[in-house]
């Protein structure tokens, strides 16, 4: 959300402006465009419109202005709800926000060099022009020719799909006359020469690309007879980038019937599954797989489902997508992978076989671990123990993309299976063992440590200008950390220190908000000091010293003492100093 593009055009929008439009927004009114509230005390209720549920546990605070849903998680303000109901991203939920809220987004000054309204304006005008030349006597070839390829009138205004044509004067007279010559060419629909302009798009069956919000931002190309590319996808620029774009995503995610999204490979695979019913599917432009995809599906559904041609083409898309994928499947998220057979695509195959027998191979599709050993075992020779050592060292690649320690687990459990090969040895390293500078700890269960969390959030928001040095001891811990999951919080943490409302749009930021406890500033430092200690026990390894520097100060709380002493006797390598300071911790008061 802070990366490239979307940081630019943020840091365009004051954020003074943003901080107000989202104070100023009644959460209630906002909501209530979305969902049927239902006041219960001081709060409003409904169903969670992110997961399914017949209780409801969606709650929505006007004090805090805050929503949570109790069921699945989720939470946030205002305008990370829109974000995550609209699937749009941070600046176009500010531009949402503003517009439910009838007011304007002010720029800054370097913020005209990033506004594409026109842009939109100009794709959106070519895209009805290429849709309306399909009414033309002159095209009709090419109403039979999407005729014959299943494609219905309504399906074809959906996608509004048209046709770009040799000659198309008329189109550029049109847009000269609301837009300069700089604007046309900087949409991509045009090019120029010695001899003038020339359309981008010609001859070719069009496609439009709409982003996450629905703006036009480029178009794909299709030709109808033999000539070469056989797709032509307008070319990248700060607008459209193909790596974060997918085709028919904006129509997708508005399907309410499903809790997936299928990834195909191509425009008219989208568009006839549509014109079968089937409205969740998606298609990359014409690039691989990518990361920025996967994060925009994963915002809106748990379930991916990756349905690639059966060629070695199509497996190698499905490998790559699933390493990608290795690293974004935890919790309940979840992908498969669907090869339709041979000489089939999803274009071909419901067409001929109807939408109930695809709905069956969607249902049988592949889940992540049969995909996973399936692919490393093609022209494998099983009974070869030289085949087997190729699958493992190949599968050994794959172990540290996993983040989900389940993921791994169920990973590790099929290829052993299958191999009758020790899970162990799966996970064993060829490099010599190292001795660790500290014993294995128990981790901290996770709802305690999501407990003592929450806690900590709820303090530091709250109470953190009446302990600062603590406080402040604490933020450079989560900014220097290392760790994992310390990291994942880091910017929600150190957006509390800021005070930036952008870095605490988090479910688990919200969570905290939705503790009603009263403590006093004495008990809130002395509860901060606990919570703080146990996460630092567990994952911040210079604690020990921190902690002993204190000792050394006599400046140790009895609590802080036993985390020490259990710290150091804990420790494999003490120095004769520590070892000592063992024993004198015992006389400690």
């Amino acid at each position: 959300m802070r990366t490239g593009l979307i940081k630019i055009m943020a840091n365009s929008i004051p954020k003074d402006f943003i901080d107000r439009l989202i104070d100023d927004s009644d959460i209630v009114a906002v909501l209530s465009n979305y969902l049927s509230l239902t006041k219960k005390g001081s709060n409003y209720t409904c169903c969670c419109p992110f997961h399914e549920e017949k209780t409801p546990s969606f709650s929505v605070s006007p004090q805090k202005s805050i929503y949570h849903c109790f069921g699945c998680g989720k939470g946030g303000n205002v305008l990370s709800f829109i974000m995550d109901y609209e699937g749009l991203n941070f600046v176009e939920a500010v531009e949402k926000l503003a517009e439910i809220n009838n007011v304007t987004v002010p720029r800054q000054a370097n913020s005209a060099q990033n506004d594409f309204t026109k842009i939109y304006e100009i794709n959106e005008q070519v895209a009805n022009f290429y849709f309306d030349a399909l009414k033309d006597n002159e095209n009709k070839h090419i109403v039979e020719y999407l005729k014959d390829r299943g494609i219905s009138g309504t399906t074809a205004k959906n996608f509004k799909i048209g046709f770009a044509n040799f000659n198309q004067h008329k189109l550029l007279a049109d847009l000269k006359k609301k837009f300069s010559d700089k604007e046309i060419l900087e949409s991509g629909n045009f090019m120029k020469n010695e001899k003038g302009f020339y359309p981008f798009q010609r001859n070719r069956v069009t496609f439009p690309i709409q982003n996450s919000s629905g703006k036009f931002i480029g178009f794909g190309g299709r030709v109808i007879d033999d000539s070469q590319p056989k797709y032509l996808n307008s070319k990248d620029s700060k607008f459209f980038n193909k790596t974060r774009e997918l085709y028919g995503f904006n129509n997708a995610k508005k399907d309410k019937k499903t809790d997936s999204f299928i990834v195909t490979e191509g425009y008219m695979d989208v568009v006839m599954l549509s014109e079968h019913g089937v409205n969740n599917a998606v298609a990359s432009l014409g690039t691989a797989f990518s990361q920025n995809h996967i994060n925009s599906m994963f915002k809106m559904r748990k379930k991916i489902i990756y349905c690639f041609d059966s060629d070695e083409a199509g497996l190698k898309a499905a490998w790559r997508a699933l390493q990608i994928s290795l690293k974004n499947v935890f919790d309940d998220r979840t992908v498969r992978f669907l090869f339709l057979p041979e000489n089939y695509d999803p274009d071909s195959f419901i067409k001929e076989h109807g939408q109930e027998e695809f709905a069956k191979k969607l249902e049988r599709s592949m889940v992540l671990e049969s995909f996973t050993y399936q692919y490393l075992k093609r022209g494998m020779k099983l009974d070869s123990p030289e085949d087997v050592r190729k699958i493992i060292f190949e599968f050994k690649k794959l172990i540290p993309m996993i983040r989900s320690e389940t993921l791994k687990e169920t990973l590790l459990q099929k290829i052993s299976t299958e191999l009758n090969i020790n899970k162990d040895i799966l996970l064993k390293e060829d490099a010599p063992d190292v001795k660790p500078i500290f014993k294995t700890q128990k981790k901290i269960e996770k709802k305690n440590y999501e407990n003592e969390l929450l806690l900590l959030i709820f303090i530091l928001e709250n109470f953190a200008n009446s302990f600062q040095t603590e406080a402040n001891e604490f933020y450079n811990f989560v900014q220097g950390s290392k760790n994992q999951e310390i990291i994942e919080i880091k910017d929600m943490i150190l957006g509390i220190k800021e005070q930036d409302v952008t870095k605490k749009q988090t479910p688990l930021f919200t969570k905290a908000m939705m503790i009603d406890l009263k403590l006093t500033k004495e008990e809130a430092y002395a509860e901060f000091i606990r919570a703080s200690d146990v996460i630092r026990l567990e994952y911040d390894e210079s604690f020990a010293d921190y902690l002993i520097n204190l000792a050394k100060k006599k400046e140790l709380t009895t609590e802080r003492k036993e985390n020490l002493q259990k710290l150091l006797n804990l420790r494999d390598n003490n120095s004769i100093q520590e070892e000592e300071l063992i024993q004198d911790l015992n006389k400690y008061s």
